[in-house]
């Protein structure tokens, strides 16, 4: 099986009259764009399985979902997060206008506790 990496807009065909492009990747999801001739059936995996077809065995196996542990559970980092933080930002820039610098300064230290600024960076590049 031939195992390929894609960045967002990247493309790769089959056949060359099959176009598969990854659009979008986000909390652990991504958004993939095909296009195929219409006599060319396109199903997701899941469907199959759950209509009785077998999964391909070049596939590894689905990976087993552990039960969640909150403490130590990684931080997926995703648009809605984004827009949260940026909002909270420019709610302590206004705090900061209307003369409440001390509140503001709180907050921003509170946020930056849960978000490090490094964190930010690293899990929006992901």
């Amino acid at each position: 099986m031939l195992k390929l990496t894609l960045l967002p807009d990247e493309y790769l065909t089959i056949n060359g009259d099959i176009v598969v492009q990854l659009k979008r990747v986000a909390g652990g999801r991504a958004d993939v764009a095909v296009d195929a001739p219409r006599e060319m059936p396109v199903v997701r995996g899941t469907l199959l399985e759950r209509q009785g077809g077998e999964r391909p065995a070049c596939l590894a196996p689905p990976a087993r979902k552990k039960g969640r542990t909150y403490r130590d559970q990684i931080f997926r980092w995703n648009d809605d997060r984004e827009r949260a933080v940026r909002a909270m930002k420019l709610v302590f820039d206004r705090l900061e206008e209307n003369g409440s610098d001390e509140e503001a300064e709180a907050l921003r230290k509170q946020l930056d506790r849960i978000i490090p600024a490094f964190w930010e960076d690293d899990l929006a590049a992901q």
